[in-house]
C-alpha cells in the first residue's frame, strides 16, 4: 500500500523530474564555476550537498502539494480503502529518503568527475540529512494541518536561508572554515556520526506520529 502511494507522489510530479534533475546538477556545477581555484572549493563539498538537498526537497513539497490541491476529492477516495490515513503520512517520509538517497548518488557522481569538489564524509552526509530532515519534519506538518497556503512560509525562510545565511555568517562571525574543519576531524568521526543520523531519524519519526496524528483527525 504504501509503495503505491510513495508511485503516486512521483506520478503526480513527473512532467517535474527533469527540472529536479537538473536543478541538482545545476547547484554543484554553478559551484565550480563561480570558485574556480581548488583549493577554494576544497572543504564546502557539505555546503554545495546542503543546497542541493533542501532545493529539491522544497520544489517537491510544493509540487505535489499543488497537484493534490486541484483534486481534494481523490485524498479523500484514497483514505476511505484500502489505504489507512497513516499510510498517507507515512510514504511523504519515505518520498524524502528517497530524494535524499537520490541527491547522494548525484552529488557523488559530480564529485567523481571533479575530484576538488570532494565525496562526502559519513558525518558530513548525516549532516546534512539533519537539515534537510528539520525544514521536512517542520513543514510536513504544517501543509497537512493549514493546507499549502501557510506552509510556502517554510518555503520562503528556507530558500531565504539557503540563499543568505551562510554569507551573513561570514559577514558577521568570520568563522575559520579551515579551523571548523580541522575541530571536526579530530573529533570522533564515529560520535558524531552517530550522534546525528539519531538526531536526524528521530526528528524525522517524532514528526512523522505528529503529522499521523493531526491528518487522521483532520476533516476531508
Amino acid at each position: 500500500m504504501i509503495a503505491n502511494l510513495v508511485k503516486k507522489d512521483f506520478l503526480l510530479v513527473k512532467k517535474s523530474v527533469a527540472a529536479f534533475l537538473g536543478i541538482s546538477i545545476l547547484v554543484p556545477l554553478l559551484v565550480i564555476i563561480l570558485m574556480r581555484n581548488t583549493t577554494q572549493i576544497q572543504g564546502i563539498g557539505m555546503f554545495v550537498f546542503l543546497y542541493m538537498v533542501i532545493l529539491i526537497e522544497v520544489i517537491f513539497m510544493q509540487a505535489v502539494a499543488t497537484e493534490e490541491e486541484k483534486s481534494p476529492k481523490a485524498m479523500a477516495l484514497l483514505c476511505a480503502a484500502p489505504f489507512p490515513r497513516k499510510s498517507y503520512v507515512i510514504a511523504k517520509y519515505i518520498c524524502y529518503m528517497i530524494f535524499y538517497g537520490a541527491c547522494i548518488a548525484i552529488y557523488s557522481i559530480i564529485a567523481a568527475v571533479y575530484p576538488g569538489l570532494g565525496f562526502l564524509n559519513i558525518a558530513e552526509a548525516l549532516a546534512v540529512f539533519l537539515v534537510g530532515g528539520i525544514l521536512y519534519g517542520v513543514y510536513t506538518p504544517i501543509a497537512i494541518k493549514c493546507g499549502i497556503t501557510k506552509a510556502r512560509i517554510v518555503f520562503t525562510v528556507a530558500i531565504l536561508l539557503v540563499s543568505l545565511g551562510p554569507t551573513l555568517i561570514f559577514q558577521v562571525f568570520h568563522p575559520d572554515m579551515e579551523l571548523i574543519l580541522s575541530l571536526m576531524q579530530k573529533t570522533s568521526s564515529v560520535i558524531v556520526s552517530i550522534i546525528l543520523g539519531v538526531a536526524g531519524v528521530g526528528l524525522l519519526l517524532v514528526s512523522m506520529k505528529i503529522s499521523i496524528r493531526i491528518f487522521e483527525k483532520k476533516e476531508l
